[in-house]
This record gives structure tokens, C-alpha cells and sequence, in this order.
């Protein structure tokens, strides 16, 4: 899914397989698959079909290296940084794991479900659950209580913070309603000064179920101001898959990294229906499902 490909779609840069908007070709969850551009998308992977790596390999198709991404070039984590992930969704979570694999000194995963903040636990972060109150606040007050370091009083919040949620973030004064700008309204607040904030969560040109009241043009309001004064880096965008794909893999392969940890649920094709049902009703743990096409 090269981000910056310049010859599957005539209308824009970039392309991807199922993807709104991203080109021609359908999703790649099928029996068969022909893939365009094989000798630029595909790599050779050790193993056979079905060993203790599939799951591992299945997730550098886009998970995993999403994950990298937002944690590597768009938050820049880098050895002893605090790092915050709001949305413990597959792609949360890989970035926290990213993280915490590139030397994070801590990293707190945001969620309001209990399968995911359990998942977070699992592979290392520090759960910060939303619905027990404002999770900015939540991690300044962990911060002080482990101690900040010697003259670093002033900065409680977050060296590194990635938005893993996008505009379809819920309004903590209203679950039940979207707020676009909720993420990136407490990114702004959380970060410390110089640090840098990474959206890897979708917004799209336009959405086409705008919530109550809003177009499907409605623009984001981000605090500009708050991350001037602060001099914040925020980086966007989606990943560019192959730049990563051969480091991953070969991280898989030396034991040092094992992203299949977030894998719930294995199914069929014909189970996919209500694994994906289950997945977008945050229902039955389902966080990450791995389809077998037989």
C-alpha cells in the first residue's frame, strides 16, 4: 500500500487493495488474488504456510508496519521517551509495541474498552481507561507519582504522543456522540514542550456519515496555538509499507519482535461477516482476527 505510488490511480498519489478512495482494485480477503506490481509489492518470507510465524508475517501486510510508522518516523520515538497512544484498537496497539521495541521509557495506551486496555497490559503499556476520567490528567498523575527526573519538574506530560483514533473519536462529555477534534485536542494538552504528536488515525477529504448536524466538508479545529507555543512537531499520513516490510520481517525472524501478541480471533472466510460485526461493536474481545481463505 505505498502511500506516495504514483501509477495505480490516474486522479492522486497513493493506492492500496479495499481501501476507499485508494484505487481500482477490491480488498484482498478472497480465495485467489492477483497482485499488480508483485515484484515491488511482495517480499520472500522464510517458513511454510501455517507455522508460528504466519500470524507474525500476516501483519506486515499493513499492521504492523502501520504501527512502526506512527511510533518510528511520524512520533520519532526514540530510546528513554515517554510515549501516549490514544485508541488501543490493532493499530494502537502496534504502535505502543513499536514504541516499546524502539526503547520507550513508558508508554500509556488510551481506551474505553476492556479488551483492548487488558491487551495493552499484555504487551507492556500502561492502561489508561477513559471512562474512569480525563486521560490527560490520568497520565500526569502516574507521571508524578513514579517520579518525574531530576529538572524535568515542568514537563508531566508526554515526550511522544500518537493519535491511533482519527475523527471518529467519541466525546467524552457525550459517548454517545463524535467529536473529531477530541484526540488531538488532549494530544495538545499532553505533550510536552518540543515533543511531537503523530496522527496515523484516518481523516478523510470528506465524510460520508457526518455526524448530527455536521457536513460532510466540516473542518477539524485543532489548537494551533497551544502547539506553537509549545513547538510541537505533528507529522501525518498513512505508512509507507515498504520501507519498513524487509526490517520488520527480519525483526519477526530474530525473535525480537512477535506482533501476532494481538491477535484474538482465527476464522474463514465465511466467518468474516460476524468477526468484522463483532469487531465494530467493540464485542466478544475481538481485536485483531486473522482470515484462513479454506
Amino acid at each position: 500500500m505505498p502511500e506516495a505510488c504514483l501509477r495505480a490511480r490516474a486522479e492522486a498519489p497513493g493506492a492500496a487493495y479495499g481501501y476507499a478512495g485508494m484505487g481500482p482494485y477490491r480488498g484482498a480477503q478472497a480465495d485467489l488474488l492477483r497482485v499488480p506490481w508483485a515484484d515491488a509489492n511482495c517480499v520472500p518470507l522464510p517458513g511454510e504456510p501455517g507455522d508460528a510465524y504466519e500470524d507474525d508475517f500476516v501483519l506486515l501486510a499493513d499492521a504492523f508496519v502501520t504501527g512502526w510508522h506512527a511510533a518510528a518516523t511520524l512520533a520519532d520515538v526514540q530510546p528513554g521517551d515517554t510515549v501516549a497512544v490514544f485508541g488501543a484498537g490493532t493499530i494502537g496497539l502496534l504502535s505502543a509495541y513499536s514504541a516499546l521495541i524502539r526503547g520507550a521509557r513508558v508508554v500509556y495506551c488510551v481506551d474505553g474498552v476492556d479488551a483492548r486496555l487488558d491487551k495493552a497490559g499484555e504487551i507492556g503499556a500502561v492502561p489508561v481507561d477513559f471512562r474512569h476520567g480525563d486521560p490527560v490528567e490520568q497520565i500526569r498523575a502516574d507521571r508524578a507519582r513514579a517520579g518525574l527526573p531530576l529538572g524535568e519538574e515542568k514537563l508531566g506530560g508526554i515526550d511522544k504522543v500518537i493519535d491511533a483514533v482519527g475523527f471518529q473519536a467519541r466525546d467524552r462529555e457525550h459517548p454517545d456522540q463524535e467529536r473529531p477534534d477530541q484526540v488531538i485536542a488532549d494530544a495538545a494538552r499532553l505533550v510536552n514542550t518540543a515533543g511531537s504528536i503523530a496522527v496515523a488515525g484516518v481523516y478523510p477529504d470528506k465524510d460520508l456519515h457526518p455526524r448530527p448536524g455536521a457536513s460532510t466538508h466540516e473542518d477539524l479545529r485543532a489548537p494551533w496555538g497551544t502547539l506553537f507555543s509549545k513547538g510541537v512537531a505533528v507529522r501525518f499520513g498513512r505508512t509507507h509499507d515498504r520501507r519498513y516490510t524487509l526490517l520488520l520481517r527480519d525483526l519477526v525472524v530474530a525473535g525480537r519482535a512477535r506482533p501476532s501478541m494481538i491477535v484474538t480471533h482465527h476464522g474463514t472466510l465465511a466467518d468474516a461477516p460476524e468477526l468484522y460485526r463483532s469487531f465494530d461493536r467493540r464485542e466478544d474481545g475481538v481485536i485483531k482476527a486473522v482470515l484462513h481463505p479454506s
